[in-house]
């Protein structure tokens, strides 16, 4: 004890303790504060598959959407989400299924599936990450597009396809960025999908990558969320899968690899080469989402000096164990 009543330490710096939870699965949540901070992805889309006979080749899928607190992974702003003593329900998206190689006509490439939302209701509020859009594919001989999403899918290969790229949404605050165009030529290249920061990119502007994620520090250490699935081409090197748990897509001959799982990564497309393997020309799985929370404990370390008057402050304040 100091003469003023108070305890000796080396400084007197506050620090308040932090709890961390995180959701792979659905499940409840009981809050010991107040109010948190949480991110929410929901399950990225899968990519689309690419027949065997030299056609086009699979879109990538788009990331899930993302939400920080109140916010979309563009602002990363808001306050902190108001915290319920009830049970918080959260629900996790699933990564979307990866598209076949072909249907009944060995020429028709399978598209991939979109993701699914990622729910949480807290305080009679719901927040949703939107799932991704799938990638574009010609699937029944038509132009079956990339769909929006969270994040959009990538077009597919080789005009007149689904060459068009899906965008993000909803609108006006997207939870993540668009997919790239597919070739609109002879050429078989797909366009990729877009990441939380990050457009996919589509032939015409170079390698078929997918969109870039962002990253996140909730949980204590940088983590990157919610890359775009790479679109599939017809030579290699693969195109790859966006910062963020997004898959690759595959080349001559290569499947799309799937998304990372809870981190709400697209599904890579699936490449193409004549003559190729009827089970080598899939995309890739969407990877499935994520809920990170972060409370303050409201704990405070005792260090340094610390007078009476401080000392009953924190107690009224419940802030001194």
């Amino acid at each position: 004890m100091a003469i003023n009543g108070g305890f000796i330490g080396t400084d007197k710096d506050p620090t308040t303790a932090v709890k961390i939870t995180s959701f792979t699965s659905s499940g409840t949540f009981v809050a010991d504060s107040p109010e948190a901070e949480i991110l929410i992805v929901a399950g990225g889309a899968g990519g689309s598959g690419c027949p065997n006979a030299g056609s086009q080749c699979g879109g990538g899928g788009g990331a899930g959407g993302v939400l920080f607190n109140s916010s979309t992974a563009r602002t990363q702003a808001g306050t902190a989400v108001p915290m319920p003593s009830s049970p918080v329900p959260v629900t996790i998206g699933a990564g979307g299924g990866a598209g076949g190689v072909h249907g009944p006509d060995p020429a028709e490439g399978r598209g991939g599936a979109s993701g699914s939302d990622t729910v949480v209701v807290a305080s009679g509020t719901t927040y949703t990450a939107v799932g991704g859009g799938r990638g574009g594919d010609n699937f029944g001989g038509g132009a079956n597009h990339a769909s929006d999403g969270g994040s959009g899918g990538g077009g597919a290969g080789k005009a007149p396809g689904g060459y068009e790229a899906g965008d993000s949404t909803p609108s006006p605050d997207p939870q993540g960025s668009p997919g790239g165009e597919g070739s609109q030529t002879p050429g078989s290249q797909a366009g990729a999908g877009g990441g939380s920061t990050g457009a996919g990119r589509g032939p015409s502007k170079g390698p078929v990558g997918g969109g870039k994620g962002t990253v996140y520090n909730i949980s204590g250490s940088d983590v990157t969320y919610a890359g775009g699935g790479g679109g599939g081409r017809d030579a290699a090197p693969d195109s790859a899968g966006g910062a963020g748990g997004g898959g690759a897509g595959g080349s001559a001959d290569g499947t799309g690899s799937a998304g990372t799982a809870n981190t709400g990564g697209g599904g890579g497309g699936g490449g193409t080469d004549p003559g190729g393997s009827p089970g080598a020309n899939a995309g890739g799985a969407g990877g499935s989402g994520v809920v990170v929370i972060s409370e303050p404990k409201g704990t405070w370390t005792a260090s340094g000096i610390w007078n009476i008057q401080d000392q009953f402050g924190h107690k009224i304040n419940g802030e001194w164990g």
